[in-house]
């Protein structure tokens, strides 16, 4: 039986009293995946309903298959509560992680787990449609192979670089098709919901949600992989600005005259210090007569160098590689100290592949933001490498889906019974 809560044509059908326990139904299920399994007493707390009728919408929700009886908590002076928490397949995320060379795809179930290995392909971003095409066959392709419930899968997240206004659903950026989103496009084609990010906010997201900054109010993410982002958690949400492009901390000028960047201006952050640059330098330094394990590693084609190709390279105490790493660090650390005597966050957190190269890049940072930030500001500020380490773009989709798709589900019932009163 499929489950009512995704079961769109019956939704239209709820009473209003149905439709309030299906209203709490749904916040339930958002209470339990983010903080959980817990007990009655405390469901009905934060939700501030009685507990008969906690009790009734669990029970409602169990026949459903979506939650289950997980143990005993601790005893508060009486006998140990049972605890509530969803069931491992309640329901499932397609999690889709695009860079602009290669995308990765898996599939995660309600308890964070993932269910599918992680299908690597190539693909460069633009905007062609034959490259979304080519997107959408993949996903059905492997959620067909997945073996997962296509029923049970309440959304796809697509975490991918550029200018993402994931309100409306446009990448101004890639998969740019004028006037209609490309959410709108997935959707229809996919027959599933679609939530679309830009990577940096969607790392930032995970890195908040189920990272080493959960439960931090003021936190800075910073995504460094081929191009520098930057996913700001304030006052313990997630910061889009007023058309959801905040965070294009990379095109900030920083050189007088500088190199030409890909958005239109001299000299941006994003020019001398991007994953793009490291692997610019290093090539460069191949080709002049560098002595380095790079070379090695690219097996005499200096093409073949990349950002793992370097970060590789540094982890085994290569010189040249860690001295580039090193300069990057320096100007990393220079721009950060800005945002930091802007937004006076108390953490900030570095993901993505460059981030792998952990001390070689986190020590020249440090070093920087001591010689460039105001010590007033910057004192009691702690920089930390993520660890969820080389899932953390799934990992940031994953997120993208589950920070909106409870209040979707909310509104969908809404917006049915709305349609019918007309």
């Amino acid at each position: 039986m499929e489950n009512y809560l995704f079961n769109s044509y019956l939704l239209t059908t709820l009473s209003g009293l149905e439709k309030k326990k299906y209203l709490l139904s749904v916040r339930i299920l958002k209470y339990l995946y983010f903080k959980g399994p817990n007990p009655v007493a405390d469901i009905c707390s934060h939700l501030k309903i009685s507990t008969p009728n906690g009790n009734a919408i669990l029970a409602v929700l169990m026949d459903q298959n979506l939650i289950e009886k997980k143990g005993y908590g601790l005893s508060k002076g009486g006998r140990k509560p049972e605890l509530y928490g969803l069931k491992d397949d309640a329901f499932y995320v397609v999690s889709v992680d695009m860079n602009i060379h290669q995308t990765q795809l898996t599939i995660f179930n309600s308890v964070n787990e993932k269910v599918a290995d992680v299908h690597t392909f190539s693909l460069e971003l633009d905007n062609e449609v034959s490259t979304l095409e080519i997107l959408v066959q993949e996903i059905r392709k492997f959620i067909e192979v997945s073996g997962v419930d296509f029923k049970k899968i309440i959304g796809v997240g697509v975490s991918i670089p550029g200018l993402v206004d994931s309100k409306e659903g446009y990448n101004y950026s890639y998969f740019n098709y004028g006037d209609r989103p490309v959410t709108s496009i997935l959707q229809e084609q996919l027959n599933l919901p679609v939530f679309i990010e830009n990577d940096a906010k969607a790392v930032a997201l995970a890195v908040w949600r189920f990272g080493i900054a959960k439960n931090q109010k003021d936190v800075m993410v910073l995504f460094l992989d081929w191009g520098i982002g930057l996913g700001l958690i304030l006052n313990g949400k997630l910061y889009r600005g007023s058309n959801g492009f905040a965070g294009e901390f990379s095109h900030i000028p920083m050189v007088e005259d500088g190199a030409s960047c890909i958005c239109g201006k001299n000299g941006c952050l994003q020019t001398i210090a991007a994953g793009a640059t490291l692997v610019r330098k290093a090539r460069e330094g191949i080709l002049e007569g560098k002595s380095s394990l790079m070379s090695h590693y690219a097996s005499g084609n200096v093409d073949d160098v990349d950002l793992r190709t370097v970060v590789d390279a540094a982890l085994q105490g290569d010189q040249f590689a860690i001295n580039l790493l090193s300069e990057i660090g320096e100007y990393l650390g220079k721009g950060i100290s800005i945002l930091i005597q802007l937004f006076n966050p108390g953490m900030i957190v570095l993901g993505g592949k460059m981030a792998e190269a952990d001390q070689y890049l986190t020590i020249p940072i440090q070093q920087s933001v001591n010689k460039y930030a105001m010590h007033k500001i910057s004192e009691g500020l702690t920089i930390k490498n993520s660890e969820l380490g080389k899932e953390i773009g799934l990992k940031g989709a994953l997120a993208v889906v589950m920070e909106d798709v409870f209040d979707v589900l909310g509104s969908v019932y809404s917006k049915k019974k709305a349609h019918l009163k007309k």
